[in-house]
Parts: structure tokens; sequence; C-alpha cells
């Protein structure tokens, strides 16, 4: 098949919130050398509306105004006139609840199932392809080995306080709706499942706790080449990874394992996972359900004792093969839109 036929408008007059693909990344952003092709720049060709499958607006709405919402009416009116599909975008870990034209299409990255509707659209984020040359196939051993590298601390008691008092105000809410804990900092969720592996004689463990993120250049406590190089080697040489949410309902963590031949385990923080209709999830990844997570061992030795040594290598190259055919974000937005067109 050919370059997918897109009507991609320009951008409103004097708006910066681009869309990744249509702006240089942020110069805070570290780990960017190995990111996937572009899919708008190798996949597609910018058309005239009356050629094109469908229309893209080439922004990242975090917030909507007057000019913003006149802007994307002006195109959903467009599109609705030539009876093709209007998409944007919406990516961010706080940006479930910006709606727009309902006519419209939203790519998210961060979605609550109980609050999804049929506009939202769950996309993988953007991250580098390590496993791309090669995976290493891990055997069975007595008992699997499970790794987390990665924000489980804060640098400070002032960190430590707001995460308290926001996890007492989710405790207290989720009274009245379970669902309310799914919205807990990712830290509540990582340490919780650590505390229960580090507990268990089930698993083995290895975790490296960070206080602050290791993904901006602001906040990394530590030389960012030895900060990858742990991340990484804590991924390669284990089984399982622990990827729960992060302060969005989503982790980038869970497709690194995945791209790198791991099974990731991932608290059910009613999460909504990209494709969940195509890929046979059971398979590739352990979910474990939020008011279990102490359990975490128990549902990580039920999926791994099932399988033989032959089995278990074949999860892996599953889990690899899921995640270049449809979960590396420029092949996520290859297969969509091929679909479509």
């Amino acid at each position: 098949m050919g370059k997918i036929p897109l009507f991609i408008p320009e951008p409103i007059p004097g708006d910066t919130a681009f869309a990744p693909w249509f702006a240089p990344l942020s110069s805070k952003m570290l780990y960017k050398k190995d990111l996937p092709p572009n899919f708008f720049e190798h996949h597609v060709e910018r058309v005239p509306i009356e050629k094109a499958v469908a229309v893209v607006l080439p922004h990242n709405f975090h917030f909507t105004n007057a000019v913003r919402d006149a802007y994307v009416k002006q195109y959903a009116d467009l599109a609705a006139a030539h009876n093709i599909p209007i998409f944007c975008f919406a990516l961010g870990d706080f940006t479930e609840h910006i709606r727009l034209d309902p006519r419209v299409k939203v790519f998210r990255l961060s979605v609550y199932r109980s609050h999804m509707t049929a506009q939202d659209i769950v996309m993988p984020t953007m991250t580098e392809d390590h496993g791309a040359e090669s995976v290493v196939m891990r055997s069975k051993k007595e008992k699997p080995l499970v790794s987390f590298c990665g924000m489980g601390a804060f640098p400070s008691w002032k960190g430590w306080v707001k995460f308290y008092i926001k996890n007492m105000f989710y405790d207290v809410s989720s009274i009245f709706n379970p669902l309310v804990r799914a919205r807990k900092l990712g830290v509540y969720w990582r340490r919780a499942m650590m505390r229960a592996c580090e507990r268990s004689s089930l698993v083995e463990s290895h975790f490296i706790v960070r206080k602050t993120f290791s993904g901006n250049k602001s906040t990394i406590e530590l030389d960012p080449a030895q900060a990858r190089q742990e991340y990484l080697e804590s991924i390669v040489h284990t089984d399982f990874v622990l990827a729960p949410k992060g302060d969005g309902n989503y982790s980038n963590r869970f497709l690194k394992t995945l791209s790198l031949g791991r099974i990731p385990v991932v608290v059910d923080t009613d999460i909504v996972l990209p494709l969940e209709d195509v890929i046979e999830y059971s398979k590739i990844m352990v979910r474990v359900p939020m008011s279990e997570v102490a359990k975490t061992p128990e549902y990580i030795r039920a999926f791994y004792d099932k399988l033989s040594d032959e089995g278990w290598q074949a999860r892996q190259a599953l889990a690899r093969e899921v995640f270049e055919t449809y979960l590396r974000q420029d092949s996520f937005l290859l297969y969509f839109f091929q679909k479509l067109a």
C-alpha cells in the first residue's frame, strides 16, 4: 500500500501546542536517539481534502478556549461536508477531561475506562526501540526474577507530604466510589507492588528506586548514560517488569518491556490499553486487580508456572512481535490509518 492521503490543515496562527510529530521534540526530553520513524513524514501524503481519507489536526490539546474550539469546529464542518472522519490529539498525563467537538475522534495516552467515551482512541507513547536488533530469550528458572528501575520515592519531605495528602483524599473518596483509587499516583502502586514482591518467597526481585523522574533533564538525579544503562539492564536481565501507571493512567515502561521481549506486570487502574480489540494482552502481560495488588507475586507465578520453557520463550518472542507490529508508535499509526483507508 502507498502513502496514506491525509488532509492536515495549517495550524492555529500563533498557537505553539503542536502535536509531537509536527514540531521539534522538547530539549528537556532525554533518550530520543533511537525513536521510531516519524509516521507523518514517512507514511503520509498531505493532500487537498478532496483526495483525503481523513482530516488530522496538527495540535496537541492540553486545554481549550474559544479560538481552539472555533478552529476544531471549522474543520469538523469541513470533514462532515466531505464525509470523512477527523482526528486530533490530547496527549498528556491529565488530558482525559479535555472535550472537543463530538464529531472529532481524539487520540489519548491517559484514559480511565469508566470515563472513556466513543470519541477516545488510546494510543501508545513515543519510546525508543532498543529491541530492534535482537531480543535475548530467557530460560525458565525455579523462580521468576521481577524488576523495577525508576521513581519510587521523593527527594524531600515536601514530596512525601503531598503524596500522603493526595493518597488520603483518594482513600476517602473511594469509600463512595472504589474506582477513585485508580487515580492514586504511580509511586503508590509501584511501592505497593515492590513491597509485595520483596515479602514473597514466590519470586526473586531486583529493584532500583530513584527519588526523581529520570526521563527529563530538569529532574534526573544521576548521569543520564548511567541511568539509561541501569534501566535497560533491569529489563533485559529479568523475566517480569513492574509497570503500573505513572501520573497519567498509562506506562511508557510497559511498552519498553514488551519491546525487549519481557513481560510487564500492570495494576488494573481502570486502565485502557491500545488496540484491546486486536491484541490478546493476556498472553504478554500480567494484569493485577487494584484490590489485590498485595497478591502481585501470586499473579506472576500463575502466568509463569503454566508455561513450559519452550512456551515461556514463545511468550517473550510474542511480546516483541506485538510491540513491533502494533505498539511501536509509528506501527500503531500505520495500522490504524491503513485500516481506515
